[in-house]
């Protein structure tokens, strides 16, 4: 009965929203009932659009929507945990559900001013709605292995995320430092370009000051000429 697709009246038609899995969802352990027991509902937007989603359960004292809200921009998706509290009895399977709604977003900007939630109280009718039926099965044997290989699974998968988290980390340092060396460079090089400028200046200058001097020189060489020939004429 756990994949088994069931529909309601309330269901709409058309649903951008792509649930996986298809059909209901399963809690299945040794531990149900006396532990929290966990399923994933990966919510996938099919459309173009951005889409804000909101999920509700037919009891909030037996079940726990983490992520009950959000929004999903065209092609992204979202793992959402559906949560069955421990102490409470297990109901027969296909008798409560989670709903499933979708609105769309269009031009409304959603912040710290403006969350999700606001959006959804403004909200008369959702523009989709999905009903994802529940089955539960308590399991025996080896449960409590599972559980521990589990753990050891999430542990070995969080060392594998911290390590690439790290090789990410160092590889960011390195890009600010090339960035760095690259934007010191430019300026060492400004400076330089500076620095020559600054010494063609001088040159030009002194090129200036020969050429007011080479003048200077030829002047007093005529004057003195000027003067011999007066001199002779004198004789």
């Amino acid at each position: 009965m756990a994949d088994k697709k069931k529909t309601d009246d309330k269901d709409s038609k058309e649903f951008a929203l792509k649930l996986e899995p298809e059909g209901n969802v399963l809690f299945s352990s040794d531990q149900l009932g006396d532990a929290l027991t966990t399923v994933t509902l990966k919510v996938t937007n099919t459309t173009k659009e951005k889409l804000a989603f909101k999920i509700k359960c037919t009891s909030n004292d037996m079940f726990k929507i983490k992520t009950p809200v959000g929004v999903l921009e065209a092609g992204e998706n979202i793992q959402v945990n559906l949560v069955h509290q421990p102490g409470k009895v297990i109901p027969d399977s296909g008798k409560q559900y989670f709903a499933v709604y979708y609105t769309k977003v269009g031009t409304v900007e959603i912040n710290d001013k403006n969350t999700v939630r606001d959006l959804w109280k403004k909200v008369k009718e959702a523009d989709g709605t999905r009903r994802v039926y529940i089955d539960f099965k308590k399991t025996s044997g080896d449960g409590k292995k599972k559980k521990e290989e589990k753990k050891s699974e999430e542990k070995k998968e969080k060392k594998s995320e911290e390590k690439k988290d790290k090789k990410e980390e160092k590889k960011e340092e390195k890009e600010e430092k090339k960035e760095e060396k690259k934007e010191e460079k430019k300026e060492e090089k400004k400076e330089e370009k500076k620095e020559e400028k600054k010494e063609e200046k001088k040159e030009e200058k002194k090129e200036e000051e020969k050429k007011e001097e080479k003048k200077e020189e030829k002047k007093e060489e005529k004057k003195e000429e000027e003067e011999k020939k007066e001199e002779e004429k004198k004789e």
